[in-house]
């Protein structure tokens, strides 16, 4: 009977309505990422390099998942099991992974809507006895508009152009999938009606564990059951008599919530603790601290970002991939930032005093719009807290957009709440009951609609700026010019096409601002395609690190690259040593066979003839290049001629 009045009042076709229209919006603002290529940062080691990944869905391959808890420097057999699905259904094409990212997008849309109307719902209605107070009504089309128009703000704002662009990001939005899933489960556990709420309540855990596997910051997950809690109790414990509050029911209620709550609260710890393993205990790489940088700094950085986080949220200006964790020191926009968000606060307090005092509420409810606040403010930093790199830093890369995918859904949960309560009658029981005393919504959705409109048109050039990773670090150079990654990147993609002269230039500069291996690998490699007569003195300097210990990170370019210039240089002995371990290093992800014709020339000229000619004869049949194979007759038949003479690279 009630789902007939409900299908009757058209509430369900206008939630569907809206649901189909906020899919059309993401869709028309993503659809360009199904022509997109791989980016080379992370991409590769999530999908077409990574080993249980790369041949689709198996049994070997999800166990080798769920049991690698290393790998990448995260535990995430969710997301890896989701490219594997994408790598069997579609083949291995960037496209779908890209497609199906965007689909995902879509869907977690959808669900915060859905999310909003049963919040706005649950905040406007008081939980108490029909004895001693009438249900609140239903909030209305206005409402439900106003959180369609939230909802499409976050979902097309630019920020969100790094989450779903970029193939890595999945994590992000199969987390927050789960996460909405789950919270919207505990909601369906909180009404306790009939036996519907048992199967919600282990739908909530199962979300819970599935964010888990998705990324570990769903150990948040606690926190924001505490804010939708927050948000239900706000009214309860002010306005319910004594009588009823302090009953063996709601003590009961009490008792089984706080249990739940310590069950979610271990689950999020123990999912931490595997987090902290695996980021100190990367796969292929030496244990790292914790804390790599001191506390003053992990403070400053956290501040810094959120001050630009929410900058950038309010005035999308200067998004672009890989930020760089305090730049240059205190930026001017972080100040403003943090300015950004007092005055947001304090904009959103003043409101909910404005309408309590309109409605004549007393202390209470004062109390119970405070804590709303606090309910909000709980969701952004609970939800932000773990990839602040106050618990642990790893790098001078601690700031993304991707992180704010979910804390920035705290915008469209106060915006929706606050409209919904403006939205009813006066007097009506809720967490911000208010006196509706005028036009409740016309101008402000005008308002929120034209400013969808605006950010759909900022994103747009944002969200292609991902289409390669040329695309992609070259609007980064244009924000920040000293990016050592973004330096590194185009120098390389510029080394790839040819212009090996600029793209030089552009690694030297990127090494300048920090040293990492891989730039050095990258350089030195770049400079041995050169071959000036002044580039090998300056790849033995390069790689004087690897040389000195063969075991470190990006290996295969360096080593090939000083194996190179020893060869040139006529140290048989170093550059055979040199070219043998760039040929066996586990990192290398490139062809081995120009660096086994030239370890054929260092074993030759040093004296080990007869394992030379085993190589040319290798290079000669089985290399598959063609250039290389010329090089290997050629030589072989100098060799039958001089056997033992010196041959010259």
């Amino acid at each position: 009977m009630k789902i007939c009045e409900h299908l009757k009042s058209g509430r369900a076709a206008l939630v569907a309505a809206v649901s189909i229209l906020l899919v059309l919006l993401v869709w028309a603002l993503f659809r360009q990422t199904g022509n997109f290529e791989f980016l080379r940062l992370d991409d590769h080691d999530y999908t077409y390099r990574c080993a249980f990944v790369k041949d689709g869905l198996s049994w070997a391959n999800v166990r080798e998942a769920f049991t690698n808890v290393r790998h990448g420097g995260i535990w995430m057999p969710a997301t890896y099991i989701s490219y594997m699905c994408d790598i069997t259904l579609f083949g291995p094409g960037a496209g779908a992974h890209h497609l199906v990212n965007v689909a995902i997008h879509a869907l977690n849309a959808v669900l915060l809507l859905w999310f909003l109307v049963a919040l706005v719902k649950v905040a406007t209605s008081a939980p108490l006895p029909s004895k001693v107070a009438t249900s609140a009504p239903t909030p209305g089309r206005a409402a439900l508009v106003a959180a369609f128009l939230l909802t499409a703000l976050w979902a097309v704002h630019p920020q969100r152009a790094e989450a779903v662009a970029w193939i890595a990001s999945r994590k992000e939005l199969l987390c927050a999938t789960f996460i909405l899933g789950g919270l919207l489960c505990w909601l369906r556990v909180r009404r306790r009606e009939g036996w519907g709420w048992i199967p919600a309540l282990v739908g909530t855990y199962v979300c819970f564990i599935l964010a888990c596997m998705s990324k570990p910051t769903a150990m948040c997950f606690p926190f924001l059951v505490l804010v939708v809690e927050g948000i239900r109790h706000s009214t309860a414990d002010s306005r319910q008599p004594d009588d009823i509050r302090h009953s063996t029911a709601g003590n009961h209620h009490f008792t089984f919530y706080t249990l739940h709550f310590t069950l979610f609260l271990l689950l999020a710890v123990a999912t931490g603790a595997l987090a902290v393993y695996s980021q100190t205990h990367p796969e292929g790489h030496a244990v790292r601290e914790l804390f790599s940088a001191s506390l003053p700094w992990r403070i400053l950085n956290a501040a810094v970002a959120v001050g630009l986080y929410v900058f950038q949220m309010v005035i999308p200006v200067g998004i672009h991939l890989d930020y760089r964790a305090v730049p240059g020191g205190w930026p001017v926009q972080g100040t403003l930032g943090l300015g950004v968000l007092v005055v947001l606060v304090a904009g959103a307090w003043w409101w909910c005093r404005r309408i309590l005092r309109r409605a004549e509420q007393d202390q209470a409810s004062d109390r119970a719009g405070l804590f709303f606040m606090g309910a909000v403010i709980l969701w952004f930093f609970a939800s932000l807290g773990p990839t602040l790199g106050l618990f642990g830093s790893f790098g001078e890369h601690a700031r993304a957009d991707r992180f704010l995918y979910l804390p920035a859904m705290a915008l469209p949960i106060a915006g929706a709440v606050l409209y919904g309560a403006r939205a009813l009658p006066t007097g009506t029981t809720g967490i911000l009951p208010v006196g509706n005393t005028g036009p409740t919504g016309i101008l402000p959705l005008a308002g929120l609609a034209a400013v969808v409109a605006v950010f759909f048109a900022v994103a747009y050039p944002v969200v292609a700026s991902y289409r390669t990773d040329m695309t992609a670090f070259t609007r980064t150079l244009a924000v920040d010019p000293d990016n050592w990654r973004a330096l590194a990147h185009v120098g390389e993609a510029k080394c790839a096409a040819g212009e090996l002269d600029e793209g030089i230039d552009m690694l030297r500069q990127s090494r300048a601002v920090l040293a990492r291996d891989a730039t050095d690998g990258k350089l030195a490699y770049a400079l041995m395609r050169r071959g000036r007569a002044d580039d090998w003195g300056e790849i033995t300097n390069v790689c004087a690190a690897v040389a000195s210990d063969p075991s470190r990170d990006a290996r295969g370019q360096a080593l090939e690259a000083l194996g190179t210039a020893e060869l040139v240089g006529r140290d048989w002995h170093s550059a055979a040593l040199h070219l043998l371990l760039s040929i066996q290093a586990p990192g290398r992800h490139y062809s081995s066979a120009d660096a086994i014709l030239k370890l054929a020339f260092a074993q030759h000229n040093g004296g080990r003839r007869a394992d030379a000619r085993k190589l040319f004869e290798w290079v000669r049949d089985s290399s598959g290049r063609e250039d290389l194979a010329k090089r290997a007759r050629e030589v072989l038949s100098v060799l039958e001629y001089s056997p033992k003479g010196i041959l010259f690279w």
